[in-house]
């Protein structure tokens, strides 16, 4: 299938998907297979460049979500899961189901967070974990034996793996070119506006495009792209101004990531602390396919008056390696100094911020706007996608298709 680079003409198209990270090249994927004439544009160079390439690879099982207050992610983890390895089966996409210890540090996390990890998992449908003691983790003979971790007790995924997300985002592209889809390379998305119900006028690279249906799938581009839009749109009635101040504004997160070198990769399956209340879940080890060990992300909350993501410095200051050795050797100890070395940052698109008060949990989930969110006729904004939006992309994707058709 030709990939289109620029210029492009001036067309009529079904469904224009703006990006192509892993939830772009899903929806695309779950559209075209039912028949939808896609167009997926993307402004960089290559597909799934930005947040999707930037970090830890990792399918989740849904454990950390609460179905009460982040019902998205609850929802489309667990079925992302299962339709994940599914497919890495079936499209011979690299993959390790190598399962997963979350790891107590002191008595109250043992007593109480522990078991609040597994009650909400178990409310999501997950009901393969297994709270196993200090003693399990260092018995030999224990199916979760782990000698390097310290800890005084521990939950065991065994649906948790890891994925080369590059193999799968290729995949899902060459399946939706398979269908019909285009990916147009090179393109950026400059605005748009409604021009009635189901007619989206996109500006690309100074070219007007009619589309049916606009999904936005930008990442953390996603919010000003949509704002543009909506902005520039003549359905300018007081409803549906009342109705753009619906959807909700990404902040960003920049998770840092450090790989350890000079010393023997100390475990046989994932290892993370519980979940971080400042946003993240916890600075935690992770093998890749080639079996390294990295750990991270921190979380490293940007200024909230930083409204372009290219503005934010990508590097990895080596200074932050000293929070990284306290927190990871509360869970194992023998890290010896100069170890970690600096590697990758990724930067989360987050619906909320440390600075803000009285903060609505609902904004945790992913947010999914919907022309009843802002009165726009053929347009869907993916907002706040973030982890575990890999794990959750097909579901995503299906989901997207449903609602379109």
């Amino acid at each position: 299938m030709l990939r289109i680079t620029k210029p492009l003409c001036q067309h009529h198209i079904q469904t224009a998907i703006i990006g192509s990270g892993v939830i772009g090249l899903a929806v695309g994927r779950a559209l075209s297979k039912k028949g939808h004439e896609v167009l997926l544009l993307e402004q960089a160079t290559s597909i799934g460049s930005e947040t999707s390439s930037r970090n830890s690879e990792v399918i989740h099982a849904g454990i950390y979500y609460d179905r009460n207050v982040m019902p998205y992610k609850s929802k489309f983890c667990v079925e992302g899961k299962q339709l994940l390895y599914q497919y890495c089966i079936e499209r011979d996409i690299p993959f390790k189901q190598c399962g997963k210890l979350l790891v107590a540090t002191d008595a109250d996390q043992r007593d109480s967070g522990l078991p609040k990890l597994v009650e909400y998992a178990e409310g999501n449908g997950v009901h393969d974990l297994k709270i196993v003691s200090m003693e399990d983790v260092e018995d030999p003979y224990s199916d979760v034996y782990e000698p390097n971790v310290q800890c005084t007790g521990a939950v065991c995924s065994p649906s948790t793996g890891i994925i080369d997300s590059h193999s799968f985002m290729q995949s899902m592209l060459a399946e939706a070119e398979e269908h019909g889809a285009t990916l147009a390379l090179n393109c950026r998305v400059e605005g748009g506006r409604s021009a009635g119900p189901n007619v989206v006028i996109l500006t690309v690279d100074g070219v007007e495009m009619v589309c049916d249906n606009v999904i936005v799938c930008a990442g953390l581009h996603s919010h000003k792209i949509a704002s543009d839009i909506l902005s520039q749109s003549n359905q300018r009635s007081s409803v549906s101004k009342q109705n753009e101040a619906r959807i909700p504004r990404q902040h960003y997160a920049k998770g840092n990531y450090f790989t350890l070198q000079n010393q023997k990769q100390p475990f046989s399956r994932l290892v993370y602390p519980l979940p971080d209340p400042r946003g993240g879940l916890g600075v935690h080890a992770t093998i890749d396919l080639s079996g390294s060990t990295k750990f991270g992300p921190d979380v490293e909350w940007i200024d909230d008056n930083v409204i372009n993501p290219y503005d934010i410095d990508m590097n990895v200051d080596p200074n932050r390696a000293k929070t990284f050795y306290a927190a990871i050797r509360k869970y194992w100890p023998d890290l010896n100094d100069d170890n970690l070395v600096a590697d990758y940052s990724g930067i989360r698109p987050k619906l909320w911020h440390p600075s803000q008060t009285n903060i609505d949990n609902a904004l945790k989930d992913f947010f999914i706007a919907t022309p009843n969110h802002h009165g726009v006729q053929g347009l869907h904004v993916m907002l706040g996608i973030e982890s575990p939006g890999l794990t959750s992309s097909l579901a995503i994707g299906n989901h997207m298709a449903k609602l379109i058709d």
